[in-house]
C-alpha cells in the first residue's frame, strides 16, 4: 500500500482556506495536510487497505476530538476518500504494472455556511492523546450536552462519577488521574448544588440553590473537557502532570 487519502472538512463556522500545510509523522505513518486533503503514507508494510485503516482511522478520530477539546467545537473532520496500492509481487520485466486505486465514492458539498473563524494553520495531531473507548463514552455525553440533549449538571456529574468508579472513589481518582481534589470537588459541588427546573440534577438545588452563572457554566465545561483529555492521556503518557484549579478559569465559588 502506497497511501491513504482523506478529505479534511471544516465545520460550518471555521475556514482553513488560508492555512499553511503541515506534515510530519504519526506512529507508523507520514502525513501531509494541505488544501483540505490529508495524505497518509505508511512507513512500514500493510497487507491491505483495511489493515492500514484499522490503524489510521482511530488516530484521525483522536485528532478530531483533540481539536474539538482545544477550540471548543469540532472544527475539522476527516473522511476517507481513496487509497493507492502497488502490487508487491510484480509481473515479469516488460509487463505493464498495475497500480490499484480504491475510492470511497463521489463527494459533494451542498449548501452554504457563514464562516466565523479563519485559521491560519491546521492544528497539529496530538502526540499524547488517544480516543480510547472511555473517551468515546465521555465525549458522547459531552456532545449530548452541546446539542441540547442533556443538562450540564447531569453530564458533568456523569463524567465525575466515571472517574470515581474507575478508580474506586474520589480520593483514588484524584491520585490515579492526577487531578486535584479541589477540581473534582468543584465539579461535584456545582453539578449538585446549582441549576433550575430545567437543568438541576437534584431537586434540592432548585429549592436551596441557584441557577448556574455564566462563569460557572464556563468552568464546568472546561473542567469536563479537561477530564476527557486526561482520560485520553491516561496510558498514552508515562508521567501525567497534575491538573489543578489554576489550569481552569478562575471561579470564586469553587
Amino acid at each position: 500500500m502506497v497511501s491513504l487519502t482523506y478529505v479534511a472538512t471544516p465545520s460550518e463556522t471555521t475556514s482553513f482556506d488560508k492555512a499553511a500545510p503541515i506534515e510530519g509523522t504519526i506512529d507508523q505513518f507520514r502525513f501531509r495536510l494541505d488544501r483540505g486533503e490529508l495524505r497518509i503514507e505508511p512507513t512500514g508494510h500493510f497487507g491491505s487497505i483495511e489493515e492500514a485503516r484499522l490503524q489510521v482511522d482511530p488516530i484521525l478520530e483522536s485528532w478530531e476530538i483533540d481539536i474539538a477539546l482545544r477550540f471548543g467545537n469540532p472544527e475539522l473532520s476527516f473522511t476517507y476518500k481513496t487509497s493507492e496500492v502497488v502490487d508487491r509481487d510484480p509481473p515479469p520485466p516488460g509487463t505493464r504494472q498495475i497500480v490499484m486505486v480504491a475510492t470511497a465514492g463521489e463527494l459533494s458539498l451542498v449548501g452554504s455556511a457563514t464562516v466565523h473563524v479563519s485559521r491560519a494553520r491546521y492544528p497539529d495531531p496530538p502526540t499524547n492523546f488517544r480516543a480510547n473507548p472511555d473517551v468515546h463514552t465521555l465525549w458522547k455525553r459531552y456532545q449530548g450536552y452541546r446539542h441540547g440533549r442533556e443538562p450540564l449538571p447531569s453530564m458533568a456529574y456523569f463524567c465525575l462519577t466515571f472517574l470515581e468508579v474507575s478508580a474506586g472513589g474520589r480520593d483514588n481518582a484524584a491520585k490515579e488521574f492526577k487531578i486535584s481534589s479541589s477540581v473534582l470537588n468543584g465539579i461535584g459541588k456545582l453539578a449538585s448544588e446549582r441549576g433550575d427546573e430545567g437543568t438541576a440534577r437534584k431537586y434540592v438545588a432548585i429549592k436551596s440553590g441557584a441557577p448556574l452563572t455564566s462563569s460557572e457554566v464556563q468552568w464546568l465545561e472546561e473542567a469536563v473537557k479537561s477530564i476527557i483529555r486526561r482520560v485520553g492521556e491516561f496510558g498514552a503518557i508515562d508521567t501525567l502532570q497534575q491538573l489543578d484549579l489554576a489550569d481552569l478559569p478562575s471561579l470564586e465559588t469553587v
